[in-house]
């Protein structure tokens, strides 16, 4: 699983850009969840029940000051992983951003959209509908969100889409959308990079290349080149 941190190594490579260039128009905090996964009594069981905090706050809401104004815009958080099999098999060796109400209404994913081509590192901007939702609501009294079914996500329709619509219910994004007073709403975009982090080139027994995705994208949407 040794590519499975290329999305915490390009929210990595995009502090580092940022302090390299020396830019001043921007305010980031990175959080990096690495995790050992080796066998011990600190690692995580199968049949254990976790809890998310969105019943109080999460870290990273915690640290995102809600805006709403039209200038300048609100903060955005964003969300960067190689989550799925899915985006690779909708749109290819690219990226994907999937933005929630504010995000999408500030324009966001657009923005990203447009840094990605301008640099050589495209994203697709993905739509959530309800359906996603609907995928990972609670079917049972043994639990308030589902995480995925009992497919892989190259197996299930809207396989990319539907992880952001459960980042958004399990750490109560969702008392932040549209439906929220405007000084309450938190613009927040998920980039599945599962596709663009790697270079698609056949390995073989071997291992693909690493891009640096989406470090130039974020560079060209958020810092002023």
């Amino acid at each position: 699983m040794s590519r499975d941190k290329l999305g915490a190594c390009g929210v990595a490579g995009f502090v580092l850009a940022a302090t390299l260039l020396r830019a001043t128009n921007v305010d980031i905090t990175a959080i990096l969840p690495f995790e050992h996964n080796s066998v011990g009594p600190a690692s995580l069981l199968p049949d254990e029940v976790l809890v998310s905090r969105a019943e109080d706050v999460i870290r990273a809401r915690e640290c995102t000051a809600t805006g709403g104004g039209p200038a300048p815009p609100p903060p955005v958080l964003l969300t960067v992983a190689t989550l799925t099999g899915h985006v690779i098999r909708a749109y290819g060796w690219y990226g994907a951003s999937i933005a929630n109400g504010p995000a999408r209404k500030a324009g966001y994913d657009q923005v990203i959209a447009d840094a990605g081509s301008s640099w050589g590192d495209p994203f697709e901007c993905s739509i959530m509908r309800r359906d996603d939702f609907n995928l990972i609501a609670s079917r049972t009294d043994r639990e308030d969100v589902c995480q995925t079914n009992d497919k892989e996500s190259v197996n299930t329709s809207r396989g990319h889409m539907f992880p952001a619509a459960f980042l958004i219910r399990a750490t109560g994004l969702d008392r932040h959308g549209m439906a929220a007073p405007p000084a309450e709403r938190i613009p927040f975009v998920h980039m599945d990079v599962a596709g663009s982090a790697e270079d698609g080139v056949e390995p073989g027994l071997g291992l693909c290349g690493i891009t640096g995705s989406p470090v130039c994208t974020l560079a060209g949407a958020f810092l002023d080149l």
